[in-house]
């Protein structure tokens, strides 16, 4: 399984070189829409109040690689809380192009707020998602990731995934995350920066 992951991920690393910048972000006439800056109205948190709880029984886990795949797409949220009182949140948004956008928002306990966007490609292969971080969302557009950091590539094992929830482990670090979909409608407010450097990549 991880053999064929690696592979996967060098045939992916091979497209990304040939590939201009602009199919990077995304693929079709729509993607540099989607992946660009946007407004973000005032998040619906409270109105998600189940989106903390995990689903108490398992199902829907012998879905098909096609069905599979359809249930990934579109928004879903993620939250947890570090040792430190840290509140992590996370949005990620799936399209059927193989792009995806996730949102980042931290709260640490003194109140401040960081947040970031970040854009790459996302696949499933068995029961392992994976994704290939390829750069930063900021007001003046893209900045792109370094293609040679191995930190930028992330595989998954799932573990559980329904319609509505997800639950998948880090293969590397064996971190286990719990995500609930969200309606499209739903935002997690971030502010985008333009600055020359690279913001550093958001752990979570």
């Amino acid at each position: 399984m991880v053999k064929r992951l690696l592979r996967g991920a060098s045939a992916a690393m091979a497209l990304l070189v040939l590939a201009p910048l602009t199919a990077c972000v995304g693929v079709g006439d729509h993607a540099d829409k989607r992946l660009q800056a946007r407004p973000m109205p005032v998040s619906t948190l409270a109105d998600h109040a189940p989106v903390l709880s995990e689903p108490s029984v398992e199902i829907d886990t012998g879905l098909s690689k096609a069905q599979a795949r359809r249930a990934l797409l579109g928004k879903w949220y993620g939250i947890n809380e570090t040792g430190s009182g840290v509140r992590k949140e996370w949005l990620v948004e799936r399209a059927a192009d193989g792009t995806y956008r996730t949102d980042f928002r931290s709260t640490s306990p003194d109140g401040k707020i960081s947040s970031q966007s970040e854009v790459g490609f996302w696949g499933l292969s068995g029961d392992v998602y994976f994704r290939i971080f390829r750069g930063w969302v900021m007001v003046d557009g893209m900045k792109p990731a370094d293609p040679t950091d191995p930190g930028h590539y992330d595989a998954y094992r799932i573990e559980l995934l329904n319609s509505a929830h997800m639950r998948y482990r880090h293969l590397d670090h064996d971190r286990v995350y719990t995500m609930k979909k969200m309606p499209d409608s739903f935002r997690l407010p971030v502010v985008l920066e333009s600055r020359e450097e690279a913001p550093l990549k958001f752990e979570f």
